[in-house]
């Protein structure tokens, strides 16, 4: 019921945007949909299950090109706005290293390097809600009234007596920020209780317009052998980057004359960290393969960048106001994950593999760099499932010794418990970034062609298409003591369909 209370900090959802990944690989391993667990010998399984590797039978060096086109249409109160996303990068590249090692039970040690691209942050998209009857002015002054309730804490000290600075205090930013810019104010006749500056039967509108980049890339060096053609096992060491960026500004509009406030945020996140991934794959019969890996979380050391500004045109006292740009370090663990495969080889014409794999999003975990539990840690059990499924399929057909056609598709489930998701509780943000999007299930469909020029050199292509619709919200719904909504934010729809273009060229030696 009640606004947490802390420093700048990572929230939940933020949480959230550094785990989840796209399916990615080889432009055949995604035309197939990712399904790569049990089948092996492509770089795209070694990513899944690092046993995959000892099913190489000779060494290989590809790089895979990535063209994304991310139309983005947001639906804000019958207002449409569209906005196109298009990026060319380098998706991967890869060497794989086979040595055989005479060895009757032992056939062969084999050595693998890759570079992936795991996630790309980079988009930009605006939301134009008009005619609404609900204020971020709303939010921030109920989330205050919440907070002086639960503490007793009121907005008189949010400002700077003695020269001590209210942001480091203990004080929620957003609330700091808001009452220092005069976007709430002190509610008349009623001591430390705060209201919105909009005023009664006036309407507000909205304009958002959001700008990130950045990406989630790891460099993986695995290993993997094959016992009596039976048994692969490998085991894979990760090392990931994170590089983010977001740029946003909000403004509100009033009916009732030409007033008006603006909010403004940028913030950055940079780091690393580290995963393992450990995998078997057993072939009972030369048409059968069963795959099982484990990935563990990715342990992070992290840094935010961050600055905050609001400003309003009404009130020549206080016209504007910012945080201190300032930064703040802590550690991050993302969730780990099971993977489960089964792949079919029919006459070596025909390859079918399906892949499950399940995460619990719950165990997701900010500490800060002294290794002390963040209070968002008991939001984030609270509103993430403890399985999260993911589910992908392909099939690859041989036309010809030379020619090969794939078809897949992938499911991946939103990680929230069902009152989150429908909005029915409220989303507790840190720093002064109000907004966030809720994420409905994914859905890809996949297609690609392979050809082999010769006996070594090799072009792959694929096209994927991912359809997902969002919710984006401008700030979350305010529930009072009672349990009543007191902030009933109306949120925008946010479909980002996206298409996607790969081109492998690999070497075989």
């Amino acid at each position: 019921m009640f606004s947490c209370i802390g420093l700048w900090a990572q929230g939940e959802i933020d949480a959230l945007r550094l785990s989840e990944t796209d399916i990615q690989g080889t432009a055949r391993g995604q035309a197939m949909g990712g399904a790569f667990g049990a089948l092996g010998g492509d770089v795209t399984s070694v990513g899944i299950n690092p046993a995959g590797l000892g099913i190489y039978i000779s060494s290989e060096v590809n790089v895979t090109a990535n063209y994304s086109s991310t139309p983005i249409e947001t639906n804000w109160a019958n207002n449409v706005l569209k906005h196109d996303n298009s990026k060319f990068n380098f998706a991967n590249a890869s060497y794989i290293g086979y040595y055989p090692t005479g060895n009757e039970n032992f056939s062969a040690i084999n050595f693998g390097f890759s570079y992936r691209r795991l996630k790309d942050f980079n988009r930009s998209y605006n939301a134009e809600g008009k005619g609404l009857n609900v204020s971020l002015s709303n939010y921030m002054a109920e989330t205050t009234n919440n907070l002086n309730n639960y503490t007793g804490i009121n907005a008189a000290e949010f400002d700077e007596p003695n020269n001590s600075d209210p942001y480091y205090r203990g004080n929620p930013w957003l609330s700091v920020l808001g009452w220092q810019g005069a976007l709430f104010n002190e509610a008349a006749n009623s001591p430390n209780k705060y209201e919105s500056v909009m005023q009664p039967n006036e309407t507000v509108n909205s304009l958002l317009r959001v700008s990130e980049r950045g990406s989630i890339e790891t460099y993986d060096f695995s290993l993997g052998t094959n016992i009596n053609d039976l048994l692969y096992i490998g085991v894979t060491f990760s090392l990931t980057d994170i590089n983010y960026h977001i740029q946003s500004d909000y403004r509100e509009n009033f009916s009732g004359g030409n007033d008006y406030f603006t909010l403004s945020n940028y913030q950055d996140t940079e780091g690393g960290g580290y995963q393992f991934k450990i995998g078997a794959i057993l072939r009972p019969a030369d048409f059968l393969r069963l795959g099982i890996a484990y990935h563990s979380p990715t342990w992070y050391s992290l840094t935010d960048y961050y600055y905050g500004k609001a400003s309003n045109n009404y009130d020549a006292d206080y016209p504007s106001a910012n945080t201190p740009e300032d930064h703040y370090p802590y550690r991050f663990r993302t969730p780990d994950s099971w993977i489960f495969s089964i792949a079919g080889i029919v006459e070596e014409k025909a390859a079918i593999s399906v892949d499950y794999e399940f995460k619990n999003y719950s165990k997701m975990n900010i500490q800060d760099e002294n290794g002390i539990e963040s209070g968002e840690n008991n939001y984030i059990n609270e509103d993430f499932r403890l399985t999260t499924s993911t589910l992908r399929a392909g099939l690859e057909y041989r036309f010809t010794p030379r020619f090969s056609g794939r078809l897949g598709y992938a499911w991946i489930q939103n990680p929230y418990e069902k009152k989150f998701y429908d909005g029915l509780k409220e989303v507790m943000i840190v720093g002064t970034i109000p907004h966030y999007i809720i994420e409905g299930d994914a859905n890809y469909i996949t297609a690609g062609l392979g050809y082999h020029f010769t006996r070594n050199f090799y072009m792959d292509v694929a096209f994927v298409y991912k359809n997902q619709k969002d919710r984006l919200y401008a700030y979350s719904p305010v529930w009072n003591e009672q349990g009543e909504i007191s902030v009933n934010s109306q949120p925008a729809s946010f479909k980002n369909n996206a298409y996607r273009g790969l081109l492998t060229l690999g070497y075989r030696f």
